[in-house]
């Protein structure tokens, strides 16, 4: 048996998979947050026109 087919490397794999966006709405709602925060961090660096 070698290192890539010992159970360990597999159950690992299967968890690392598993949490995907489809897996957990958790992620999804940490991936919207962040998306968030980045769109208002570059509106406050984007410089506005003095009307």
């Amino acid at each position: 048996m070698n290192m890539y087919n010992s159970a360990g490397t597999l159950s690992a794999g299967g968890a690392l998979a598993a949490t995907g966006l489809t897996g957990n709405p958790i992620w999804a709602f940490l991936a919207a947050f962040a998306m968030i925060a980045l769109g208002m961090a570059v509106l406050r660096i984007v410089p506005r026109s003095q009307a």
